[in-house]
């Protein structure tokens, strides 16, 4: 059944996501305006009501009180320190941020996180390259805070008329890092995987090869965004803020299958990686992946890696490049600056081929 407002047609919904939408709408509104209604087995209040009758073709919202919620949202978060940000980010982003900010934090320590300029972080990058990082690193790291202040504004925490200091900075040139990856060693990275008392490392390791995800996108994933029916990954909030699908093979699905019960599967807000010793957080199996790479000789190798490996396979296979770019989740522009070479085989091996 298709809701319609006005004109605009609203997609099914299915419970989970008609909770997500409540949640993500209660930011905007004070809990103790509502009062608890029952309706059927399910508990709404009066604003999960009107929710519901927005899906029926009723609207009913005061604009004036949530743009004024909004507001106050804005100037609370005005005196939010950088360092605050930067915590409150990584709390939920388990990409290997909180390293990567600790010099940052370290330089704007006591500082707002609005206060931070283009100028600022122009001269830290210069800074970093003459000590021996390479420009490549200092991207990711100026990428990163990009990230986090894109985090902010989808948050709307960010003050009236902020813009980000990394908005219209040049990216450092840099040389791209091609790996070659043969399928015998991928192979070995597979089996390999298998030597870990943690099977879920190797579940991990079949993911990212599968998928060509980021390894963020994997061990951010609770249950309810995985149908192993179709075998599919839900990545509602990626890096490039576009969701995606990830799809996983029919080989994978099975070993998940003897790795996780039926009833821990069925536990939707559980994440797959979770860590054991701490609650609602992911494991990032760091010293796994040092072990295995170490013992296939590959020390050079990085989980990101597998992700470059899948990207040329697709390429290879003849899929263009805007399939393999919306696949991975990429711009095409950086696919085609990375891969762009492979494209060009596939081209000439299709025009051969139809002599």
């Amino acid at each position: 059944m298709v809701g319609v407002v006005g004109s605009s047609p609203i997609a099914p919904t299915n419970f989970g996501s008609f909770q997500r939408q409540v949640t993500a709408a209660k930011r905007v509104f004070q809990p103790e305006h509502f009062t608890v209604l029952k309706t059927k087995d399910l508990a709404m209040t009066d604003f999960e009501s009107s929710i519901s009758r927005l899906h029926r073709g009723t609207r009913k919202i005061d604009l004036r009180a949530a743009l004024s919620q909004q507001d106050q949202s804005q100037e609370f978060a005005a005196d939010l320190l950088f360092s605050e940000l930067c915590r409150a980010y990584s709390s939920t982003h388990y990409d290997g941020s909180d390293l990567q900010l600790r010099k940052w934090i370290d330089l704007f320590d006591g500082r707002l996180a609005w206060s931070v300029t283009s100028e600022e972080l122009d001269k830290a990058g210069v800074a970093m390259i003459e000590h021996g990082y390479s420009p490549a690193t200092v991207n990711r790291n100026i990428s990163q805070i990009g990230s986090l202040y894109k985090w902010a504004a989808r948050r709307r925490i960010t003050p009236v008329g902020f813009r980000s200091p990394t908005l219209g900075m040049v990216r450092y040139p840099e040389e791209i890092r091609r790996v070659e990856l043969s399928d015998d060693e991928v192979q070995k990275l597979l089996d390999g995987a298998n030597a870990i008392k943690d099977r879920r490392f190797a579940v991990l390791i079949r993911l990212l090869v599968d998928t060509g995800a980021r390894r963020g996108e994997v061990l951010e994933r609770s249950w309810g965004q995985v149908d192993m029916e179709k075998r599919e990954i839900l990545v509602p909030t990626t890096k490039t803020g576009i969701p995606r699908v990830l799809f996983f093979s029919k080989e994978t699905k099975q070993f998940m299958e003897r790795v996780w019960t039926p009833q821990e599967m069925a536990n939707e807000t559980a994440l797959l990686f979770e860590s054991k010793r701490v609650s609602l957080q992911p494991i990032a199996f760091k010293r796994h992946w040092l072990w295995l790479v170490s013992s296939i000789g590959r020390q050079d190798l990085r989980m990101h890696d597998l992700r470059h490996h899948r990207a040329k396979e697709m390429l290879d296979k003849g899929a263009p490049i805007a399939v393999a770019a919306q696949a991975l989740g990429h711009s095409s522009q950086i696919l085609t600056r990375r891969y762009g070479h492979l494209e060009v085989s596939s081209m000439r091996k299709a025009v051969t081929q139809s002599w």
